[in-house]
């Protein structure tokens, strides 16, 4: 059985990185219990509280600092989904934090083969294979052997090369 990630080891995986994070980043809508709040306020027109991204955020910024690289590939549906638009909304300030973020059409996703799973792929080494439930992220399930990590950096290198930068984006 896969060594398993949730809570406070979940969190303690980003604290070892050596040199790289890679986001593949599929789901249209996530349905994590600190976004809905804010995402509401979005809907409303409202200027809403982020506030529930600081510590990654801080984290990022640390982490980037001192050399790590993070990027992240996320699927967009066409026409975006209410929490697509949201999270876009606030995509700048991971880029300002240091996230390298580029943008791929579900379309593109399809046509190309690749996995509507999310995952982390750290330092290239080990992957988290994320489960969602109705309440959000509910844990991560740690891969380490060799084929199935060739495979995750193989969807990241296809899926980067495909992908439109964020600043290009729309």
């Amino acid at each position: 059985m896969p060594e398993r990630l949730t809570g406070p080891t979940w969190a303690q995986a980003f604290t070892s990185l050596r040199t790289s994070a890679f986001r593949w980043e599929a789901q249209g809508v996530y349905r994590e219990p600190a976004e809905q709040a804010p995402m509401r306020q979005f809907l409303a027109g409202q200027e809403p509280d982020l506030s529930f991204m600081d510590s990654f955020l801080a984290r990022v910024r640390r982490q980037t600092a001192d050399g790590l690289r993070y990027s992240r590939a996320r699927v967009v549906t066409e026409p975006l989904t209410e929490y697509l638009r949201f999270e876009l909304s606030f995509t700048h300030l991971n880029i300002e934090a240091g996230e390298d973020i580029r943008v791929l059409p579900d379309a593109t996703r399809r046509a190309l083969g690749l996995p509507k799973e999310d995952f982390w792929l750290f330092d290239d080494e080990r992957a988290a294979l994320m489960h969602f439930g109705n309440d959000g992220f509910t844990y991560a399930d740690v891969v380490t052997d060799a084929a199935t990590l060739a495979r995750f950096r193989e969807i990241r290198d296809l899926a980067w090369k495909e992908a439109i930068p964020f600043r290009d984006y729309r």
